[in-house]
């Protein structure tokens, strides 16, 4: 009998084995997930990494985040302390550290006992002088041997014609000749003096012809010159500084209130001291008023204000 027919098998050369299949299937899926995974790893710049910069992210200060180098921190600049423009003016304080008041007494020269009560007091005090007074020459003399400061109390005409400032006085209606010849026979009328404040004045003190005569005089001897502000509108200590004279302003009268108001006002002035620096006051040779300054002594050790000669507050 003849053999059936057999149907035709490849030869065991041409087949993949199973397991062979098998390797291949996972070689592809390992291939195609390191494609995957390098993909999503990309860098997105070619900005270098930040472990180059090793600066902890807690000690970034707002100059590095604006792009600022990090190791070179813009520098730390200090608030400006308040330079106290206070309502009274704006004279530092001296180097010191210390508040510095300043205390004219005017009008010597006419009245003894009252002028020679202030030789007892152990301060520092800047004495104005009035021309052609019965005692102006020897109280001058006295303050100097003191030790204290001597300056011409400088008489100038007031708005009130009714008032009389006394010899020496200088008058608006005066021609430049009148005016320079009575400035310095009033010069030379008190000895060791070294600036100059008026005296009465209200009028004077607002004429800047006038008183650009007077500047120019003062600055040829080198004198200074202290504006009494016997009027808020007295042009002179600003006619003073812009011609070169060295000058201040007066700040609270001691005695514009009499003998009883002293202490009030003292507290005035040192108020002022401490809010700017400096202050000036100005009292007269009137009975009691040494002796009540004499008191009021404690309230500037109290403020630990120093009391100085006028001589160092002038600019």
């Amino acid at each position: 009998m003849a053999p059936l027919p057999q149907p035709h098998t490849p030869s065991p050369r041409g087949r993949v084995p199973l397991r062979m299949g098998f390797h291949l299937l996972l070689i592809l899926m390992l291939l195609t997930q390191i494609i995957l995974f390098s993909s999503l790893e990309a860098p997105q710049s070619s900005a270098p990494p930040f472990s180059q910069t090793p600066v902890a992210l807690n000690s970034l200060t707002p100059q590095i985040l604006r792009g600022l180098p990090p190791k070179q921190p813009a520098p730390l600049i200090p608030p400006r302390l308040p330079t106290p423009e206070s309502p009274f003016g704006q004279r530092p304080a001296l180097p010191s550290g210390k508040p510095k008041v300043a205390i004219i007494i005017d009008d010597l020269g006419f009245v003894r006992k009252p002028t020679e009560d202030f030789w007892e007091l152990d301060i520092p005090l800047t004495f104005a002088v009035l021309p052609g007074g019965q005692y102006s020459r020897l109280h001058a003399e006295q303050a100097l041997k003191l030790k204290q400061e001597v300056i011409l109390h400088l008489p100038m005409e007031p708005l009130d014609p009714s008032i009389d400032p006394g010899p020496g006085v200088i008058r608006s209606s005066f021609t430049p000749k009148e005016v320079l010849a009575q400035l310095r026979e009033n010069l030379q009328a008190v000895p060791g003096i070294i600036g100059v404040n008026n005296h009465m004045g209200s009028k004077g003190t607002q004429d800047p012809a006038l008183l650009q005569l007077i500047m120019q005089e003062l600055k040829e001897h080198g004198l200074f010159f202290i504006d009494s502000m016997t009027i808020d509108a007295s042009l002179a200590a600003k006619i003073a500084r812009a011609m070169g004279v060295p000058t201040a302003r007066r700040d609270v009268f001691l005695d514009g209130l009499g003998i009883e108001g002293i202490p009030g006002q003292v507290r005035i002035l040192i108020e002022k001291a401490l809010a700017r620096g400096t202050a000036i006051g100005i009292a007269h040779t009137r009975p009691g008023v040494a002796q009540a300054i004499a008191d009021c002594l404690p309230l500037f050790a109290e403020a630990q204000v120093e009391l100085v000669h006028i001589s160092a507050l002038v600019e």
